[in-house]
């Protein structure tokens, strides 16, 4: 199957016919009606991915078909533009992939065999305007898409509340004081994301907030998120644990704010992004218990479990020590780069782009409810430059260690089929696993996140560079990935 932009003649190549598609997302795209090229084509790319996810995390038909029916109607159309045959440079370039792309996915693993897999998609909602001198942050699409949910999908009770009260104060709104600063250096990058999450029993909106306010020059200082939050509540245990950390822990003083995410609704977290260029596992640990803050009878079982899932994952040997850094020993590289190269003279070439160093993301939700943060960790697999079914192997062989296998087998089918979609065998893949987000949950269990690319905009191989399984070579025992 080839999917194509019908503007501007871009094309995706994906395999499989039958197979790389799903009952429920055909139907519908035989009823639902075409509209602009752009919202078409985010429909058949990022709506048949949505779709394979639903279908492996064996979603019930009807709720597979509410997710779908959601993206065509409220995702889909705030995507901005489809990708160009001609190279086009995009109006407004996202954050949320390296390449420009504005959506990314995620698999959320059940903590237990009687639950499913939770299915997420993360965005950036890009309005006609983004970029220009009405929409210099690319906000008013954000904005006007979560006002209207909230009064069109009643059954998620969304409450707009702490979204408003962050756009508000963690902004400049003067667009000319925003252009002046623009011209001086300020970046006028993607400042809103939006996070849409199908629950088994439900709907979750999210809203991720990255400040900019142009009284700081570099990056914004923990206080003047302090600032912001404290207009939710004055005072927090969760967020004095975490200053306390900030302040008084050598891990703690390596980390840099860079956001605050809320759920929109009633008793919402409260997250506070931050990262870190440590990547030791002994930073790790000192960030994940805020230097033996948080303790329970579970952590240190959990900390040496996480510890074999990073070496596994990575590659790493059994022995690497923990005060060390994979990043430095495997040489990992960052997939973003924010400096433009100086352009080049006729006839020579463009210097290459500077790559910004890896890091660590964190989160702490401090919630006015909470006496401690909860910790997460996101280990940015796609910098490491494994491919995607050691990754997945080792993932999973861990999971069943872990007593949860039950969900391994259709997470590598999922992942075989979003990687026949891009035309390439898994074992060929890279990038395609993100990111794996973990917690450590007071109860000992670990909840695990894993998070999928989808790269509308890079370089996929053209039909006749595909590789397909060959029929009748398979021995026994081969990966047919």
């Amino acid at each position: 199957m080839v999917l194509v932009n019908g503007t501007s003649g871009a094309t995706k190549a994906m395999v499989g016919g039958s197979y790389n598609t799903t009952q429920v997302w055909k139907t519908l795209s035989q009823y639902l009606p075409s509209r602009d090229p752009d919202s078409d084509f985010w429909w058949k790319f990022s709506g048949l991915h949505l779709a394979l996810m639903l279908e492996e995390a064996e979603y019930p038909p009807e709720k597979q078909i509410e997710a779908l029916v959601f993206f065509y109607h409220w995702t889909a159309p705030y995507l901005g533009s489809a990708p160009s045959a001609t190279g086009k440079p995009l109006k407004w370039k996202s954050m949320v992939q390296p390449d420009g792309t504005p959506i990314k996915y995620s698999w959320r693993w059940p903590l237990d065999d009687l639950n499913g897999p939770e299915v997420r998609y993360n965005y950036e909602a890009i309005g006609p305007y983004a970029g220009t001198d009405l929409d210099p942050l690319c906000q008013l699409a954000a904005k006007d898409l979560m006002g209207r949910l909230a009064s069109a999908i009643t059954d998620a009770h969304v409450n707009n509340t702490w979204f408003n009260h962050f756009m508000s104060t963690m902004f400049e709104h003067d667009n000319t004081k925003l252009g002046a600063a623009a011209a001086q250096g300020l970046r006028m990058t993607s400042s809103v994301l939006m996070a849409t999450e199908f629950n088994r029993d439900g709907i979750i909106f999210k809203s991720y907030i990255q400040p900019r306010l142009i009284d700081y020059t570099g990056v914004m200082p923990a206080d003047a998120y302090e600032k912001a939050m404290a207009g939710i509540e004055a005072d927090s245990p969760a967020r004095a644990a975490v200053h306390d950390f900030l302040s008084n822990s050598d891990e703690g003083q390596s980390l840099t704010p860079f956001s605050i995410g809320v759920d929109n609704k009633d008793k919402s977290r409260l997250k506070w992004y931050f990262s870190t260029p440590r990547t030791s596992f002994a930073s790790v640990r000192s960030i994940l218990t805020l230097d033996g803050r948080i303790q329970t009878p579970h952590t240190e079982r959990q900390l040496a479990d996480l510890d074999e899932l990073v070496k596994s994952v990575l590659g790493l040997p059994d022995d690497f020590p923990a005060d060390q850094h994979p990043a430095e020993f495997l040489g990992a590289k960052s997939t973003y780069s924010f400096v433009s190269p100086t352009p080049a003279n006729p006839g020579v070439a463009a210097p290459v782009r500077p790559t910004v160093p890896p890091r660590y993301p964190y989160y702490f939700d401090v919630a006015p409810r909470q006496k401690l943060p909860g910790v997460k960790w996101n280990l940015p697999v796609r910098h490491y430059d494994r491919d995607d079914l050691s990754v997945a192997k080792a993932l999973t062989a861990w999971m069943e260690k872990q007593g949860h296998g039950a969900w391994c087998d259709r997470y590598m089918k999922l992942l075989e089929r979003l990687a026949a979609e891009r035309g390439i065998r898994l074992r060929d893949s890279r990038g395609l696993q993100e990111f794996i987000s973990i917690m450590l949950k007071p109860d000992g269990e670990i909840d695990v996140t894993s998070c999928f690319s989808a790269h509308a905009f890079g370089v996929l191989p053209t039909p006749d560079q595909l590789s397909y399984p060959r029929r009748g070579t398979r021995r026994r025992g081969d990966d047919d990935y």
